[in-house]
């Protein structure tokens, strides 16, 4: 990959650097209501596939024309066991998996009717972090390489080395970003000001609407806008917040802008957006710019999410998907 700059010329792309979770996602549904306890309830699909939020990216920036080794390097774990062999097998050519003496984590995913899910996870290997990678990646990066941080609630080394991990990329000229997830404790006290802690050393804070929210100490039918500008207040360059079936809104400094999503006909949630993220990260490497990223952004979680089974758009298909507005102002 190349990318080009305002005069024409080609230079090399910013290599995209992702670090997070994989693990084996069995999906399930639908289910309602929630079954009661000590009964049973019998669903009429299921699907046995990739998760969490590395392995979702890594497989969407794969179909995107990201080479992981060459344009990519996406690091996470896998447990030293059978589900670990076919998790390996799954992601080859999108990620390299290094392997942990654990049972691999599995994340038991139930849709309901609405279109929203829940999640019981197992974390296994995820209890631990492909250390001495991170490091090698970090020390072989350049000034303008991408820095993504995903799952981060589910992998408690990354959440103590994320601090002096972010710091050393802020001095490499990196420019990193966190999809945080939401905490499995809820937004206590604590885990707001943990997560507060990182944003002046971001480069964008990629939160969907409930989690700037929730954050942010927000009701949960609050304004968005007023969550963002508590984020910035807090210190984050730029909030990148994704809206679902109202695309994504962009704030900075110097703009606003929102993207409008595509309207599709959602088959499964699940991984929409880790899509996002991957579009959003494949358009910059690309040259584009935040603005002009968030149209593939947007467009890649929309077709991810239209598919059953999950079919992860090329780039090709994002650029020709239905074009949206897009409304900036300074």
């Amino acid at each position: 990959m190349s990318s080009t700059t305002g005069d024409g010329a080609q230079r090399p792309s910013p290599r995209i650097l992702v670090v997070g979770n994989a693990n084996v996602d069995v999906l399930m549904g639908d289910v309602a209501p929630w079954p009661l306890p000590g009964s049973e309830v019998v669903i009429d699909r299921y699907e046995w596939r990739v998760g969490g939020a590395a392995g979702n990216t890594g497989l969407a920036l794969a179909a995107l024309g990201v080479r992981d080794g060459v344009d990519s390097d996406v690091i996470a774990g896998v447990g030293d066991d059978f589900l670990g062999n076919w998790l390996e097998g799954a992601m080859a050519g999108a990620a390299r998996l290094t392997r942990a003496p654990h049972a691999t984590a599995l994340t038991v995913g139930l849709t309901h009717p609405d279109g929203q899910r829940t999640f019981v996870s197992y974390l296994g290997h995820l209890v631990t972090l492909p250390a001495a990678r991170i490091d090698a990646a970090l020390a072989a990066a350049r000034p303008g390489d991408l820095l993504l941080l995903c799952g981060y609630f589910l992998l408690p080394e990354l959440r103590r080395a994320a601090p002096a991990l972010l710091r050393r990329a802020r001095d490499r000229g990196v420019v990193a970003m966190i999809d945080t997830g939401w905490p499995d404790d809820g937004w206590t006290d604590a885990v707001r000001a943990e997560v507060a802690a990182l944003l002046p050393l971001l480069g964008a804070f990629l939160p969907n609407r409930e989690e700037a929210l929730g954050l942010t100490g927000c009701r949960q039918d609050g304004d968005v806008e007023v969550a963002v500008a508590e984020l910035r207040r807090l210190g984050a360059e730029r909030v990148v917040v994704k809206l679902g079936a109202d695309g994504a809104l962009l704030v900075t400094e110097a703009e606003r802008a929102v993207q409008a999503s595509p309207n599709v006909a959602v088959q499964d949630t699940v991984g929409a957006g880790d899509t996002f993220n991957a579009g959003l990260l494949a358009g910059l490497a690309r040259g584009m710019s935040w603005t002009e990223a968030l149209a593939p952004a947007v467009n890649a979680a929309a077709l991810a999410i239209a598919s059953q089974p999950r079919h992860y758009p090329s780039w090709e298909e994002t650029l020709s998907a239905s074009r949206q507005p897009l409304s900036v102002t300074k």
